[in-house]
């Protein structure tokens, strides 16, 4: 379950090919941390992630995906996305001006940073072509 929910969010966010073994590791750690902490959290709602389906989605799996995102460094505890380490990491394989426009445009701060966090996931999700 960890590395699956890992390869969910990361792949998402950077895509399968620019990780390391190495960025795996941290990433599962980061899920096994985040896993611990949710509550109601299943296996079904993160494939739904995965595959695009963001309805029905509940306040436990966005409080999830914004402890990840913060486990990551991508958002701070303060619950404000931290856009340049967005940049900087997003742009390791791909064209910075492409990156620098979708982290821009999915950067809109919510009341609730668990809103925030989901809303910043499901926009890199749907943005992600752009960086093609």
């Amino acid at each position: 379950m960890k590395s699956f929910v890992c390869v969910v969010l990361v792949a998402a966010l950077v895509g399968v090919n620019a990780l390391t073994e190495e960025q795996l590791k941290k990433a599962d750690g980061y899920a096994a941390t985040c896993l611990e902490k949710a509550n109601g959290v299943s296996k079904e709602s993160v494939s739904k992630l995965r595959t695009g389906d963001f309805a029905n989605v509940d306040q436990d799996l966005k409080c999830f995906v914004k402890c990840f995102l913060e486990q990551a460094g991508f958002m701070g505890t303060d619950g404000n996305l931290v856009s340049d380490y967005a940049i900087e990491r997003l742009s390791l394989d791909r064209e910075k001006s492409k990156v620098e426009a979708l982290v821009m445009m999915c950067s809109v701060q919510k009341d609730d940073p668990c809103e925030t966090a989901f809303r910043a996931f499901e926009c890199y999700y749907n943005g992600k072509a752009s960086l093609l």
